[in-house]
């Protein structure tokens, strides 16, 4: 592994090539919020709660799903087979960012004439 040794504000940092992302508050963030939408699902809650809900529910994805995917992306190896893989993976950054409120809300069990139980 390389390291490289950066000043910053009259200190040194390592900067690490082989850095591994993790992100393991902003899954925890999505776990709840998922959480927050099955009780609300399940409780009959009123339209525009699970319409609020689904939103959070889809942005706390796109921000999990979305970086993972980006970090990916960056690992990617410049050669003849690259654009195909940056199209891969950015179709699928795509598809996460424009699901719809109807279909995570699905995912749930709900249905528009009460819950899907």
């Amino acid at each position: 592994m390389h390291v490289d040794l950066h000043w910053h504000r009259n200190s040194f940092w390592f900067g690490m090539t082989n850095y591994i992302p993790h992100y393991t508050k902003k899954k925890q963030i999505l776990s709840r919020k998922e959480q927050a939408l099955r009780r609300l699902v399940h409780s009959n809650a009123p339209d525009d709660k699970l319409v609020a809900a689904a939103e959070e529910v889809r942005d706390a994805r796109v921000r999990v799903r979305v970086r993972v995917l980006r970090a990916q992306r960056a690992t990617i190896v410049p050669k003849d087979d690259a654009c195909k893989q940056y199209e891969k993976i950015d179709a699928r950054i795509q598809t996460i960012a424009e699901t719809s409120i109807a279909i995570i809300l699905s995912e749930f069990g709900y249905t528009s004439n009460g819950n899907g139980t």
